[in-house]
């Protein structure tokens, strides 16, 4: 069989890295951009290897001291020493050197570092490659020499770089240009159109730019404004019919409905014929970006909007606006603004697109999950006329919507946004009033109204039928009196004697019911978030799985995953006690390397908490030869240390300890976390016990108790210190060597 292209392409990469390494035994250093982008960075980031390479320089930076190369098929970036004058553009060179790996937020790619380069010639720069913003943004493409044409938006200008903010007709990319001193920028920058070419770059501050080495790279194709505001005009509606050109500035003017938390500003035009979604200007910080919200706009504000619309827009990170990249001015005017009452099967089919629209159904599911600094996410499934849409809501408190419930009548209010291959289409709610109960829905009222008639005629059958037997049973009771007349006083006697095994019998019962109350405490309490979270991914796939892109089906997949194994792992503590307490969990010592388990418990542990608290093991003498029940000694260490991460912040340490005295092994585990209350220290190691100042922080209340049992199995001690809001010491002591 003959391999595809596929196959061939794979052959040729292994026969490159094994031509490559073949090289490097034989001491001979990297000859082409080739082998070295062939390189696996992980391989070589701590290990560099010898790089010699003749190559044409596109241009430099003196401020990054890197100059990017080209060979005619592959370009890459070396860093050059301060100490050496930098190439200039079309110069030969032969650069010495070695690999440099550069992490980057997208990844890490293979660099040179030069030690010394030679300029052998001059020579004209190679042809660039066409791309656009899918290509820009590929991992494939860094440091690659590319052209394309966008229209100028925004710019800045730090002598001798102008930065440059280019719409695609796919996307937004910016361009950093060299400008030979004392030029200054280009006049009437903003809208005009222009082809760049340059070498696709990082950098920390502005995320992936590119770098045009110089004016030449920047052709002229159509000129544009000194003020974005007198960019021709245009309506609202034409703009949501696509009606205007792609990639090219146009004004509008409309009323603002509301932002969302994203920076999206959604506006209505005049007379209320359509509405728009338009993205504000993004930061140049790549940090910052998808932070900010229009400053200073309210509902009912008319303004005007510069922006431009994409004729593909699949590869932004916030895909589904009409306008990108906006500029906005108030006129100064007040509007006042009243939703669009609309059916929700019309909502869902398409209609009212980035509108305010006001809309009633029947409450379906109603999850809150927790955000950061407080806020809660609320996701909604509300129906009307067999047609489902997904509403959601951010609100500062959980309690926000306790007035709602399942199968309520309700009134929603809010913007309706776009389905993307991101997102469904849904309904977002700015304000947590915006959502009201109207009542038990008729529908469901329908369905009780004839569930409790049924049940009302089932107890009528019942009764009639107990009467008929009730009669029957009275013919016999003078017979049954005289038998019971002598029971009762057989039974006395026998009530008397038992009356103090029953009087133990309810101590008992007691404190069962109190265990019971913990219990379903802490199942309501820590099911509750995992539940949520899945009946809400379930909920989505079900109504919208052939709508969903492939990714966000896996994320939900992983999120249902991450949700049962939280709430497998609460079951396996309830379990792991309930053998102990048994009797079926025994002790069952054999040879163990202390060293060796403490290692990778600690390890596990830093992959489950996702490394959220450092965690040191240090073993401060020889453990070797003890015998021990490696299973309990995990319960034992995995608690502790989970209990040591959970309740210290964010980043703090947590040591580890273990250490010989005698016969016994001798481990402490240290937190700076939030301590233990004096007065509730006796309760510590009670079933489902959860001290007060935990918050909301998730847990069982079985931990220590599981500790406690297991440390009790080795025939051991388990102690602790603690001092409230500065961190707690426990130490473990057991018996594990002989002699």
């Amino acid at each position: 069989m003959i391999p595809g292209p596929p196959r061939l392409l794979s052959c040729a990469v292994l026969l490159l890295a094994a031509a490559v390494s073949r090289g490097q035994e034989a001491g001979k250093p990297l000859e082409s951009i080739e082998a070295v982008l062939a390189l696996d960075p992980a391989a070589v980031q701590d290990k560099p290897l010898p790089v010699r390479v003749e190559t044409v320089v596109l241009g430099s930076s003196t401020y990054f001291n890197y100059f990017h190369v080209h060979d005619g098929r592959h370009g890459i970036a070396v860093r050059y020493p301060r100490r050496l004058t930098p190439p200039k553009q079309g110069d030969r060179v032969l650069v010495i050197g070695q690999t440099l790996v550069t992490p980057t937020p997208a990844g890490a790619f293979m660099r040179v570092s030069a030690d010394d380069f030679q300029i052998t010639g001059n020579v004209a720069l190679p042809d660039p490659e066409p791309a656009d913003a899918a290509k820009l943004l590929a991992h494939g493409s860094m440091d690659q020499w590319v052209t394309f044409e966008g229209t100028i938006v925004e710019w800045r200008h730090h002598a001798p770089d102008l930065l440059v903010r280019l719409i695609l007709n796919d996307g937004v990319f910016d361009a950093n240009i060299t400008l030979p001193a004392p030029a200054a920028p280009p006049a009437r920058l903003f809208g005009m159109r222009v082809r760049v070419t340059g070498a696709i770059s990082s950098t920390p501050q502005l995320g992936r730019v590119l770098f045009v080495p110089g004016l030449p790279q920047l052709d002229t194709l159509r000129e544009g404004e000194d003020d974005p505001f007198t960019t021709p005009a245009a309506t609202i509606a034409k703009v949501e019919a696509r009606e205007v050109e792609p990639a090219r500035p146009v004004r509008v003017k409309g009323v603002v409905l509301g932002q969302t938390p994203n920076g999206v500003l959604h506006l209505r035009g005049a007379g209320g014929e359509a509405a728009l979604r338009v993205q504000m200007l993004q930061s140049w910080d790549r940090v910052e970006r998808q932070r900010g919200t229009w400053a200073g706009v309210n509902p009912g504000d008319e303004v005007e909007v510069v922006g431009a619309r994409l004729a593909n827009d699949t590869a932004m990170t916030m895909p589904g606006c009409d306008l990108y990249e906006c500029h906005l001015r108030s006129t100064g005017q007040k509007a006042e603004i009243k939703p669009v009452v609309a059916r929700l099967a019309d909502i869902a089919a398409g209609a009212h697109t980035a509108d305010l629209v006001e809309t009633r159904g029947r409450l379906l599911t109603l999850q809150q999950v927790p955000l950061d600094q407080g806020e809660w996410r609320a996701s909604m499934l509300i129906e009307a006329d067999g047609e489902k849409l997904p509403v959601t809501l951010r609100t500062q408190s959980r309690a926000a919507l306790d007035t709602i419930k399942a199968d309520d009548d309700v009134l929603v209010r809010g913007l309706v946004q776009r389905a993307t291959t991101l997102d469904p289409r849904l309904l977002r709610v700015l304000d947590a009033g915006d959502v009201k109960s109207l009542g038990l829905s008729p529908v469901v009222r329908a369905r009780q109204l004839w569930l409790w008639a049924g049940s009302v005629l089932a107890v009528v059958l019942i009764f009639s039928g107990w009467i008929a037997a009730l009669r029957k049973s009275n013919r016999v009771k003078s017979e049954v009196a005289s038998l019971l007349e002598k029971s009762v006083n057989e039974r006395t006697a026998e009530l008397q004697k038992a009356q103090v095994e029953i009087a133990r019998a309810l101590e008992h019962e007691r404190e069962l019911g109190e265990l019971k109350s913990r219990f379903v405490t802490m199942v309501s309490h820590e099911f509750r978030t995992p539940l949520g979270i899945i009946m809400s991914a379930v909920e989505l796939m079900r109504h919208y799985n052939d709508k969903l892109p492939p990714e966000q089906r896996v994320e939900l997949q992983n999120d249902i995953f991450g949700a049962t194994r939280h709430m497998a792992g609460l079951m396996e503590q309830v379990l792991v006690l309930g053998r102990v307490e048994a009797g079926k969990l025994g002790c069952k010592t054999a040879p163990c390397d202390l060293d060796v388990l403490a290692g990778k418990i600690v390890d596990e542990n830093l992959s489950a908490t996702n490394r959220k608290c450092p965690v040191h093991w240090r073993a401060e003498c020889d453990l070797r030869g003890a015998l021990a029940d490696e299973a309990l000694l995990r319960h034992i260490f995995s608690n502790l240390i989970t209990n040591a991460v959970k309740y210290s912040p964010e980043g703090g340490e947590v040591l580890f300890t273990g250490r010989r005295e005698g016969r016994d092994a001798v481990f402490e585990v240290i937190d700076h976390g939030i301590g233990i209350p004096e007065n509730e220290r006796d309760r510590l190691f009670e079933a489902f016990h959860r001290c007060s100042n935990v918050g909301e922080t998730p847990g069982t209340g079985l931990g220590l108790v599981i500790v406690k049992r297991c440390v009790d199995l080795h025939g051991g001690s388990l102690a602790f210190e603690s001092t409230l809001g500065r961190g707690t010491t426990f130490t473990v002591r057991l018996p594990l060597f002989n002699g």
